[in-house]
Formats: structure tokens, C-alpha cells, sequence
């Protein structure tokens, strides 16, 4: 009986590990997605993705802009986690 206890409980426990695995190879893959639409819109753009100052560049432009509209429709300014860790 004890062992049929100890079996399921590290059932559960691999079943946990393996979705944990899951949840984290998505979240790599959609930051890798996040990032390469990103080196697009620099290439896009006709800049050199490769060239640090000028995607920093880019990154400030774009949240001027952003906080410039948001200051247009009052809507409160969250910080967006992508841009601090690029910076």
C-alpha cells in the first residue's frame, strides 16, 4: 500500500517536471521568436542588427513615441520587460 502511495506520488511529480519542461521551451522559443522579430525590424528598417547603438537608438525612438500616444489617450505606462532587458 505504502508503495502504491510513494509510485503515484512520484507520478505526479514527473507528470509536474515534465509540464514545467513544456512551459519553459515554450517560453525560450517565444523569446527567441520575440527576438528575431525584433533583428527584423532592425534589418527592415535598414539598420545593422549587429550594431548596438543603433538598435538602442531604435528602442528609444519607439518608446518616445509610445509615451507620446499614451500621453495623447491618458492611458498609464506599464513597463515593458522586453525593452529593460534589451537596455
Amino acid at each position: 500500500m505504502n508503495t502504491a502511495i510513494e509510485l503515484s506520488k512520484l507520478g505526479a511529480y514527473l507528470s509536474n517536471v515534465q509540464t514545467q519542461l513544456k512551459l519553459e521551451n515554450i517560453s525560450s522559443l517565444a523569446k527567441d521568436t520575440r527576438f528575431k522579430t525584433l533583428e527584423d525590424l532592425v534589418i527592415k528598417l535598414g539598420y545593422n542588427p549587429s550594431d548596438v547603438k543603433e538598435v538602442e537608438e531604435i528602442i528609444k525612438k519607439k518608446n518616445e513615441d509610445i509615451a507620446a500616444l499614451r500621453e495623447q489617450l491618458k492611458f498609464p505606462s506599464p513597463d515593458d520587460p522586453l525593452t529593460k532587458e534589451i537596455e
